[in-house]
This record gives C-alpha cells, structure tokens and sequence, in this order.
C-alpha cells in the first residue's frame, strides 16, 4: 500500500513566500536627485505593502533612475516584477542589486523565487543556499531549499533544512508539517506524528495535517487515531475525493467494508476518474463477496489506469470465483509482471498453465494473496 504526503510548500501551494519589500524608508538627503528618488522609493512601497504592483513599478524605476546606484530600489523593483510574473526581469533587478549590495540575504531570497517559478531548480537552491549563508536566522530562505530538496526526494537534506527553519523560528507551522513529511519519508513514523500534531497546534486550519497524521498514525498501526483524523478532516472539508479514499482504505483495514464502500462511493461520485476509488472498492465488494460488482469495478479502474496491477489482482479474484479461469489467469500473470509477486503465487495455486513471470524487484511479495487497496494521491 502506497502512501503518499502533501509537501506544503509546492504541492498545494499553501505556504507561497511572496517577495518581500524592504519596509524601511529611506532619509532624504540634501543632494536633488537623491531626494527624488527617495521619495519615489517610498512612494513604491507604499504601493507595493498595498498590492498595487503597477504603481509601485513606476515609483521604483523611478527612483533607480534618479539614483542608478539604489541598490534598495533594485531589490524592491526585483519584488514587484515578481508578483507581477515577469521573473526574467525580476532576475535581472536582483542580480544589479547584488552587485550594489552583495551579500544581501532578501535580494538572495528575492532571486531565488524567481528562479523557482522558471523552474530553474539548481540556481534557486544555491541563492536560497546565499541566503541561510548570510542570514542564517531568516526561517523563509531555510523552508524553501528544504521544499526543493523534498522535491528531489533528498529527504535527509530537506529534514535538516526544515530543522534550520524551526530553528531560527520555533513557530513557523509549515517548516513541522514538512518536516513531518520528510520524517515520514525516512520511515520515522512518531516523529512524523508528532511534528503534524506540533503543526496543527500551531494553525488549527492547516488542514492537511491531518490527512497525513492520519497516514503516519496508519503505518503505526494506530487505526482509531487514524479514523478519528480522517473524520475531523471531513468534517471539515468533504469536497475532497482522497481524503473520502483514504478513510475508506483505513475502514477496510479496520474490517468496516461497508463503510469503506460508502467512502469509496463518496470519492467516485466527487471524481469519477478517480481509478483508486474504483480499484478500492472492488477490493471491498470481493470482502463481502460480491464478485459481479467486483469485477466491474475493477473493469473500471483498468479503463482508467491501463497499468494498474491491482486492479488486476483484485479482478483476477473476482473471475476465479466467477468461474473465469482463462481470463483470472491472464490477470494475475499481468499484475506479476506489473510488480506483484503474489500473482504468480496465485495463479500457480489455481493451477494456471504458462512460466511465471519474474516479478519486479521493487514490488514487495504479499503471502496473503489479499484483496489490494491502494492509498490515493
């Protein structure tokens, strides 16, 4: 059973750092053209902590242009072009704003965000590196290597990165939650646990969190926490086909098939393509032998997922006690070569005829031969 983990930061885009402002104003001077474009310059941030990019763009070139070497000024305008999606431009700000000022840990951070949003991976994680080097008490510039390093599945990296965010910010609720989930990637379940509860207790509305509690409760074997997060969730939030998914999967652990189907039944309705739905529920019909409606839904989620080898699994049940040995046969020989060891068990135990096909050496052998769910994504 696969499980799967939000990572705030760029699955769900829940905690987007957005360029920041330099929010000090700057003394006029006695020189003209510096007192012009001190006022223009804050005149930009005015506009810019009011979200009126546009305006704070002209502010700002004009203040570069009356003061080339405003290195604040390049900074800020490097900000504004960001919100305003014009990343290239916004590179360029920054990499003038670094010459002006080097070692400018927001104009690091700034290009970095730019370059993130080009996806260009490798160049945002060495100025978010710049950044933690130069500030290392600035949490934001720590979450985010840690985010792109999640993403390159570096886990331990990213663990130590969110680590240096709760670090130079004990209460920052999205550097536990991902730090949760790097945790739970290392297989280190309680402590995955308790930065999700550590998470919530920070920002009760960070509703993810219990979705993957939940999931970290189930791989310690804790159902009834598993279930009571599930439904807090639900409660909560019940547009949400996977998490009906997953609740239906720790249901039918738990031994509740016919809950589990009402689950499932939810998760179809809010995404009918939605193959593990589909796939998951056959393996609760084929609990409650109900072969017909097993195999039809296992027929459905192989229309969906043309190569999901437990929905071949689950439907070569189904035919065996359909009386459809040939085509049982076929469909365990599939999802064996799909990776699943136990078909080729089966189907020598049901006496198919034909070698069996070398299973894969990522796919772990289930001596049960039981009826697959599979955690959604």
């Amino acid at each position: 059973m696969q499980f799967n983990f939000y990572s705030l930061g760029l699955l769900l885009g829940l905690a987007p750092l957005a360029a920041q402002a330099q929010v000090d104003s700057v003394r006029a001077k006695n020189l003209p053209g510096a007192q012009v474009a001190e006022k223009a310059y804050n005149m930009g941030l005015v506009s810019f902590n009011g979200k009126n990019y546009t305006a704070a763009l002209a502010s700002f070139n004009q203040a570069v242009a009356a003061k080339p070497d405003f290195g604040a000024a390049y900074s800020n305008r490097g900000a504004t072009r960001y919100e305003l999606k014009e990343y290239d431009k916004a590179i360029t700000d920054y990499d003038q704003a670094l010459k002006l000022e080097p070692g400018s840990y927001r104009s690091y951070f700034g290009r970095a965000q730019a370059e993130e949003a080009l996806n260009k991976l490798d160049a945002a994680e060495q100025d978010y590196s710049e950044a933690v080097k130069n500030q290392p008490s600035y949490a934001p510039a720590w979450y985010q290597r840690g985010i792109i390093r999640f993403e390159k599945e570096e886990y331990q990296q990213a663990r130590d990165d969110f680590d240096g965010a709760i670090k130079a910010d004990p209460n920052y609720a999205y550097a536990y939650h991902d730090r949760a989930s790097a945790n739970t990637k290392l297989s280190n379940f309680a402590s995955a646990e308790q930065d999700y509860s550590k998470a919530l207790s920070l920002d009760p509305s960070l509703l993810p969190a219990l979705l993957n509690r939940a999931a970290a409760e189930r791989r310690q074997g804790k159902l009834k926490e598993a279930l009571r997060d599930y439904d807090a969730y639900l409660d909560k939030k019940a547009d949400n086909a996977l998490a009906f998914n997953n609740r239906g999967s720790a249901r039918f652990e738990n031994k509740d098939y016919a809950g589990a189907i009402s689950d499932f039944n939810q998760a179809i309705l809010l995404n009918p393509k939605y193959s593990f739905a589909w796939n998951n529920r056959a393996a609760a019909y084929l609990k409650q032998e109900n072969y017909e409606k097993a195999e039809s839904d296992a027929d459905e989620a192989l229309k969906l997922n043309p190569q999901y080898a437990e929905a071949y699994f689950n439907r070569g049940h189904a035919r065996e006690m359909l009386r459809k040995a040939e085509d049982a046969c076929a469909d365990w020989r599939k999802a064996a070569e799909l990776g699943i060891d136990a078909g080729n068990s089966y189907a020598a135990a049901a006496g198919c005829a034909g070698e069996a096909t070398e299973a894969k050496d990522e796919a772990p052998a289930d001596e049960k031969a039981e009826p697959k769910t599979t955690e959604g994504k």
